[in-house]
């Protein structure tokens, strides 16, 4: 078939009707904004469409490149009208408010405010059904999150400020004799809640058996210290007959497991005495926890103290930056793939294999390639290096 009785074909055959969505009317508004010499001929052409329909786009560009591309509207081609513009137009208001003043807002109270100015406008035929909240939410990209970390209490207007003395505070030093530490609680025997199965299966009774786990390593992720290992019992019957020395921890105890004033003592004497050794000076960032006390008979020579700013930590501590995630994060993942293999090595107890499994862990969890560049550089740029000289980073840059 020739090449003209091709084109005269495609020309008789129906054009399928091209409709944009709000996202692709603001992507044309833009291109029309960044290439003034761009045609609305060529943008018809570009996009699939006719040239009366460009024009019609452009004329309401200002309202287009408003848009938010991450919502729920920008997905949509044609814009409906809402049943209940006052209710609408109300609860608009109020949730921008509401979010601007950080307040909790769940289903239960939208439905509520809902209701409320329904009666206020006198729309008796309103109903805040689920449907409605479900529609209103998508149409205002609202999603349920859950609030993490402690981010939020921190005093956002000085963090700058603390920020920068602790870049005074650290450039004295040599970026591997900088280290941080800090304790994280850990449930060792919590199994996953997931499993695969041939039909549905009935759960158990999660576990609380819990440690604390003091975790300390440098700036530049090539020295991580023996952890501090916290347990509930002295003598636990898993380690009848074993002494706590040859254990690959610091082995302590306590009721409740928790750090403790003469726990922290003895930790910062160790460390001290085995800086003197190695003819170090170090300085150890740590968060202003109550438990976080010097006694009068703790002489340091080589390590010095720096305390973080009160409510702080979630943003100026390297540890909370992803350290501490990326150890139990990869501690969950060989809780199954390890204890078999561990136990089946003639450990014994579960209790053991859980003890050799966190060592391990904190082993290897953010171990690279060796070669760690200076923490100063971007975060985003270090991708490449361990989790451990990534946090530092993060938490310099901010």
């Amino acid at each position: 078939m020739s090449e003209k009785r091709k084109a005269v074909q495609t020309l008789l055959q129906p054009r399928k009707r091209v409709t944009l969505t709000k996202a692709q009317k603001y992507q044309l508004c833009l291109d029309y904004q960044k290439k003034p010499r761009l045609t609305q001929e060529q943008l018809a052409i570009q996009y699939g469409i006719k040239q009366n329909t460009v024009s019609d786009i452009l004329k309401n560009k200002d309202k287009w490149l408003l848009l938010d591309l991450d919502s729920e509207e920008s997905k949509k081609q044609r814009e409906r009208p809402v049943q209940f513009p006052e209710v609408e137009e109300a609860m608009t208001l109020w949730v921008t408010n509401a979010l601007e003043a950080d307040l909790v807002i769940n289903t239960d109270i939208l439905r509520e405010k809902a209701e409320f100015f329904a009666r206020s406008f006198e729309v008796n035929n309103f109903k805040a059904s689920n449907g409605w909240i479900s529609n209103f939410k998508k149409r205002h990209n609202m999603k349920e999150y859950v609030k993490w970390g402690e981010a939020a209490s921190a005093p956002l207007e000085t963090l700058n400020e603390e920020r920068q003395k602790l870049r005074e505070i650290i450039k004295d030093y040599d970026l591997n004799d900088v280290f941080n530490c800090d304790e994280t609680g850990l449930y060792w025997d919590l199994e996953p809640s997931k499993t695969l199965a041939r039909g549905p299966l009935s759960g158990k009774k999660k576990s609380k058996k819990r440690v604390t786990i003091l975790l300390t390593c440098n700036a530049t992720g090539t020295e991580k210290l023996t952890p501090f290992f916290i347990h509930t019992s002295k003598n636990p019957r898993a380690l009848k007959g074993k002494k706590k020395d040859d254990l690959p921890v610091n082995y302590y105890w306590n009721k409740t497991a928790w750090m403790q004033v003469s726990i922290w003592n003895d930790y910062l004497k160790k460390l001290d005495t085995k800086m003197r050794l190695q003819n170090r000076k170090i300085l150890l960032l740590v968060d202003n926890a109550p438990v976080h006390i010097t006694n009068e008979n703790t002489q340091l020579t080589n390590v010095t103290l720096h305390f973080l700013p009160p409510n702080t930590t979630s943003h100026l501590q390297p540890c909370d930056a992803g350290i501490i995630n990326s150890f139990k994060a990869k501690y969950r993942k060989l809780l199954v793939m390890l204890t078999r293999h561990i136990c089946s090595s003639g450990f014994g107890s579960s209790f053991q294999c859980r003890v050799i499994q966190i060592v391990k862990t904190w082993d290897v969890s953010f171990f690279a390639s060796g070669k760690f560049p200076n923490p100063r550089e971007s975060y985003v740029s270090m991708s490449h290096v361990s989790t451990s000289a990534r946090s530092w980073a993060k938490r310099e840059d901010g």
